[in-house]
């Protein structure tokens, strides 16, 4: 999957094609999956043969039907420690949807500082901030999608994001 993406890329964006486009965009999502799930599922076990048990970190993320679903299933443990230490010293949803909504943004935003700080790492943590969001007033609503399609739209909107993830232009 890297030596797919690393040729679509050294080709230019400019050059793919939708097919190379869409195969680089969800390679990106293997690509990532793959590399966090795997070192962490490798700490897991090292820390077995030493006795010590830690929770699983990635429980079917793609999977999800919410992009809520997701973050409660990719990288458990920093998702966690946003959740602790960010989200809700920040004061989380307790002030309303409104004020909520703003310490979601600045969780993500942090997130996205958290992995670089450049323009594109905040693009990426702005653009999850804002489906969460979305996604709240949705609840708020009453609207609710089937899970075929909640699943669908939610794994295009993590894949499309991861663009702005590995691409620094």
């Amino acid at each position: 999957v890297g030596g797919l993406i690393d040729q679509n890329l050294e080709a230019g964006i400019a050059a793919m094609d939708p097919i190379a486009a869409w195969s680089t965009i969800l390679g990106f999502s293997v690509r990532i999956y793959g590399d966090f799930s795997g070192y962490s599922d490798m700490a897991i076990g090292f820390a077995i043969l030493m006795g010590i048990y830690i929770p699983a970190n990635f429980n079917y993320p793609y999977a999800a039907t919410s992009l809520t679903d997701f973050w409660h299933r990719w990288h458990i443990s920093l998702s966690t420690w946003f959740k602790d230490y960010v989200y809700i010293p920040l004061g989380g949803s307790k002030h309303g949807i409104v004020l909520g909504s703003v310490v979601v943004m600045i969780v993500f935003t942090v997130s996205g500082l958290w992995h670089g700080a450049d323009w594109h790492f905040v693009i990426w943590g702005g653009i999850h901030g804002l489906i969460l969001i979305a996604e709240r007033f949705g609840r708020r609503l009453n609207i609710s999608l089937p899970p075929l399609l909640g699943w669908l739209l939610t794994f295009i909107t993590v894949a499309l994001a991861w663009c702005f993830f590995f691409l620094s232009s």
